[in-house]
């Protein structure tokens, strides 16, 4: 009895054992599951923090949209919201027309026609940026825009025209520049020809999108002393009126200008590229009443130094006259990696020079014919 007493105790000892091992053994399982749920991709901390931040941005976005309100009916209590911008301001402020278009107005401008809608051609100046005061750009809408006649669509996007005004989206397609059928121009983010290309193309594409809009310079160029040969020192850039044509100049000159007229973070100066200025076609014809104007040759047959009251529609000056425009795009024509835009002055009688055309040309031939134009993104 004895003998069997001990064996029954032995092996009763022998199932604690086993059973204490895994005990431990689904604890150990348990604890790094539970750690896992815990700090994992997908634990509970990490969807903690998510849900903390997606909480934290909606509150942001429910605050700016109460501000956008906040600034309509203030604005329409003032007779249009586009008053309410002075100038003064330190961040973009969203207004609206008289028809609920809205348009984002940089830090530091103040609207000039604050009494128009955006099919006029919104026109914003420059307040506070000491050097360039005084400079004026013009509001190019992208997407659903109201007018007194109905809704109408601008796309952002690169085009060409035919002879009536039609318009054909082209996007990143190659496009045969003007007077020669075997040169090809694109909107590149770098080029290995000299030129000088965006600052970011996919960004201002973007940017545009998401705002609705973009400014484009109201005229050529500008600088305060006039310029009559290449070697003349490069002076401050503008875009005011009574100040001289700022020409005699190379497409990385331009580029160098424009890119660096602004240092402000509330919005981007560059070059202008090929999607502003053939989408700014799209906008003027229309609402202007010249529907073909994506081919119109110059109105000038000298050059005017301040510019001219001939060629100007939608607030917007001289992009079919006075001088050939420098631009981000590249063509790959030897030797003319440069496109420049729109028609130059005493080029009536060539039909090859005209609004919407893409001119190849060298990158070291400034001359009083050549000119650029800046625009502002936000």
């Amino acid at each position: 009895m004895k003998k069997h007493k001990k064996r029954f105790l032995g092996k009763e000892r022998g199932i604690t054992l086993i059973a204490l091992v895994i005990t431990i053994i689904v604890l150990l399982i348990l604890a790094g599951v539970s750690i896992a749920m815990l700090t994992g991709e997908n634990g509970i901390l990490t969807q903690a923090q998510n849900a903390k931040n997606r909480t934290e941005e909606a509150q942001a976005e429910e605050q700016n949209i109460l501000t956008n309100y906040e600034q309509y009916i203030e604005g329409s209590t003032n007779g249009g919201t586009l008053t309410t911008v002075t100038g003064n301001e330190t961040t973009n402020t969203k207004v609206q027309d008289s028809l609920g278009n809205v348009i984002t107005v940089p830090a530091g401008f103040k609207v000039v026609n604050p009494g128009d809608n955006v099919e006029d051609g919104i026109v914003i100046e420059d307040v506070s940026h000491k050097e360039t005061a005084g400079s004026q750009f013009v509001w190019i809408p992208i997407g659903e825009i109201e007018t007194n006649k109905g809704k109408i669509t601008v796309n952002l996007d690169r085009y060409t025209f035919s002879e009536d005004g039609t318009k054909m989206a082209q996007g990143t397609n190659k496009v045969v520049a003007v007077g020669n059928g075997s040169d090809y121009c694109l909107e590149l983010e770098s080029s290995s020809n000299g030129n000088i290309t965006a600052k970011d193309i996919n960004t201002f594409i973007s940017k545009t999108k998401e705002t609705k809009g973009y400014y484009i310079g109201r005229y050529e160029a500008r600088t305060p002393e006039k310029r009559t040969n290449v070697t003349d020192k490069l002076t401050t850039v503008t875009e005011k009126k009574d100040d001289y044509v700022y020409n005699y100049i190379t497409q990385s000159q331009a580029a160098d200008l424009s890119q660096n007229m602004y240092s402000d973070s509330n919005f981007t100066s560059d070059l202008i590229n090929s999607y502003a200025w053939d989408t700014a076609l799209v906008f003027i014809q229309e609402f202007s009443v010249d529907k073909d104007y994506s081919r119109q040759t110059s109105l000038n047959d000298e050059l005017k130094e301040k510019g001219t009251d001939k060629d100007v529609l939608c607030n917007i000056y001289d992009m079919a006259s006075n001088c050939g425009e420098f631009s981000t795009e590249n063509c790959d024509a030897s030797g003319r990696p440069c496109v420049a835009r729109g028609g130059y002055f005493s080029n009536d009688s060539d039909l090859s020079y005209y609004s919407s055309s893409r001119n190849g040309t060298s990158k070291t031939n400034p001359n009083e014919k050549k000119s650029f134009r800046i625009i502002l993104y936000l």
